[in-house]
């Protein structure tokens, strides 16, 4: 590999490790500590969730304008900036003793932490050649869903002995001291200046006009948003109320959820060419693969199949977020060249509006059903007709996912050989 290229990858791996930690704080809470929370601040079920929903309806606000500015002044000191202010809202959460602190704290958090992806998103278009955007965005998404990965069963089992709130205190500084690290490193970094270009809302309008791009955006608020709420929000409380597992069993299927995940999103980068580097069938099978877990685990909560049937659901979920690189490249080649952040920032917004929108409604949902819950010393367990009502809702959601689908066009991109 020539100096030049593995100098590059060298950066674009070191600004990943802050991406790293973004994706754990977005998968940790509040999940993994979902009764912890409850019980210590004597919260509501969709007060709870409301600590995922705030994280997700900041990251979606700033997705647009983050979009414009990254296109305009290039990712790498905005990505800085952003860890900065990740990590500030971090540590502050674990030492909030009021619920408005806590949720204070975590929009900081999560306005920090709506830097990253699309800062390296334009990073590797502006370093690396167009052929390599596939490859490297499996890379860099291998490295966030390992963050991922820490933040289920391995944070679960810390919080359990250390207590979440020294837990999260240990991993914001930790945040911390990477973030120094990663600016020691990068500072000498001569990086190419972006054409300068005034900031217009003109290509928002274009990408959301955009009618080969529409039934992508449609399938965005509707396949990552199942797969995250199950993931970072639901899975784990789910599992213990409905499969009877213990709290470190079910942190242990949503930790096997997540690790799939990065295990095979690198490989959905490189596998492109069995598809003879078409976009399209990526897209279908995401769909259709979210349908399917939904359906599934509707049937395994009305029928009482066993915990088995839900890893298989998780797994599958895994897979359909596995295949995003082939996704978004369809997303990004469907718009405007000069516009790669941005439209994948327009993507990104529909997607975790969703996130936000399907945890509040789960947390509604659960606490409708509150009257037949039973209280015990773990915490609320919540009536599997209440998980049936979710699960209906997703297969609905799922559906029209599966009918958008099939109105992508395809992208016919090819890389050179």
């Amino acid at each position: 590999m020539p100096y030049r290229r593995r100098s590059l990858l060298l950066v674009l791996l070191a600004m990943s490790l802050i991406y790293f930690f973004s994706y754990f704080h977005r998968v940790a809470v509040p999940g993994q500590i979902f009764d912890d929370i409850q019980s210590s601040m004597r919260l509501s079920a969709a007060a709870v969730t409301a600590l995922g929903a705030i994280f997700f309806y900041v990251y979606a606000a700033m997705q647009f304008p983050m979009g414009m500015a990254v296109d305009r002044w290039g990712g790498m000191r905005m990505l800085l900036a952003g860890g900065l202010v990740m990590c500030i809202g971090s540590i502050v959460f674990p030492l909030s003793r009021s619920v408005w602190l806590l949720y204070a704290s975590r929009a900081i958090t999560a306005f920090g932490a709506s830097f990253m992806y699309l800062c390296l998103v334009r990073e590797i278009d502006a370093l690396f050649e167009p052929r390599q955007f596939p490859k490297l965005l499996g890379l860099v998404l291998l490295i966030g869903y390992s963050g991922g990965v820490a933040g289920t069963a391995p944070f679960q089992y810390f919080a359990s002995h250390a207590g979440w709130r020294s837990a999260l205190l240990a991993v914001g500084i930790l945040s911390l001291l990477t973030l120094g690290s990663v600016w020691l490193l990068l500072r000498g970094f001569r990086h190419p200046r972006p054409r300068g270009r005034p900031i217009s809302l003109r290509p928002v309008a274009d990408i959301l006009l955009n009618r080969r791009s529409l039934p992508l955006l449609v399938c965005a608020a509707i396949n990552f948003p199942v797969y995250f709420v199950i993931q970072s929000t639901l899975g784990k409380k789910f599992l213990q109320d409905v499969a009877g597992l213990s709290s470190g069993w079910a942190s242990n299927l949503t930790f096997v959820m997540m690790l799939a995940t990065a295990i095979l999103v690198p490989l959905a980068g490189f596998s492109l060419h069995l598809t003879g580097h078409r976009r399209r069938p990526f897209v279908v099978l995401t769909a259709a693969l979210v349908l399917a877990a939904a359906l599934l685990m509707l049937a395994g909560v009305r029928f009482g199949w066993g915990g088995w049937l839900f890893l298989l659901c998780y797994l599958m979920l895994s897979v359909s977020t596995a295949l995003t690189p082939g996704v978004l490249s369809a997303m990004k080649e469907l718009n405007r060249p000069d516009a790669v952040a941005l439209s994948i920032g327009v993507y990104n917004t529909l997607a975790y509006v969703g996130v936000a929108m399907l945890a509040n409604v789960s947390g509604v949902v659960l606490d409708q059903y509150r009257h037949r819950a039973v209280v015990t010393a773990a915490g609320i367990v919540y009536p599997p007709e209440a998980y049936m009502v979710i699960f209906v809702m997703l297969s609905a959601l799922g559906l029209v996912s599966v009918a958008s689908s099939l109105l992508v066009p395809e992208t016919g991109l090819r890389e050179k050989t």
